[in-house]
């Protein structure tokens, strides 16, 4: 009985660990630069490797994947986009690292697994891949006015 009684405990540990990564607060984010009473947000997915997430969501007929950036407790939503951003090798020229990068590819692929193929579909719509300024506002990227860096 102890033993099933420490095992339960170290498994709520792994979860509550996993379930605090930061991804609530990037979910968070995310609802309050763009969810609108008249168009209304939903986030179908995250995932978080270190400083980095990636988020499927859906607005109305559109959808897309967006890339955050996180430095100490506070996201940034960097990059909106379709499927380039689920592309490691996409990740890593936006700077993530090569095993970060890797994983969050293989783990959104995993999370957009459990979706309806007609939700993940929307996901592609986004076309190119555009800036997110802090106001939510959106510039498309151009090599010769915003270089991905």
């Amino acid at each position: 009985m102890r033993c099933i009684l420490i095992m339960t405990i170290i498994a709520a540990t792994c979860l509550s660990a996993r379930a605090d990564d930061g991804s609530e607060a990037a979910r968070r984010l995310l609802f309050e630069t763009f969810d609108k009473p008249d168009s209304r947000l939903f986030v179908d997915a995250i995932v978080v490797e270190g400083e980095a997430a990636v988020a499927d969501w859906r607005q109305g007929e559109l959808g897309g994947r967006a890339f955050l950036t996180r430095k100490g407790d506070a996201w940034t939503i960097t990059i909106c986009g379709g499927d380039a951003l689920k592309d490691g090798a996409t990740l890593e020229k936006l700077g993530v690292s090569k095993p970060y990068a890797a994983a969050l590819a293989r783990r959104l692929a995993a999370e957009e697994a459990r979706l309806s193929p007609d939700i993940v579909e929307r996901f592609s719509r986004f076309d190119g891949m555009s800036a997110v300024e802090a106001d939510g506002s959106h510039a498309p990227l151009d090599p010769h006015h915003k270089p991905i860096p």
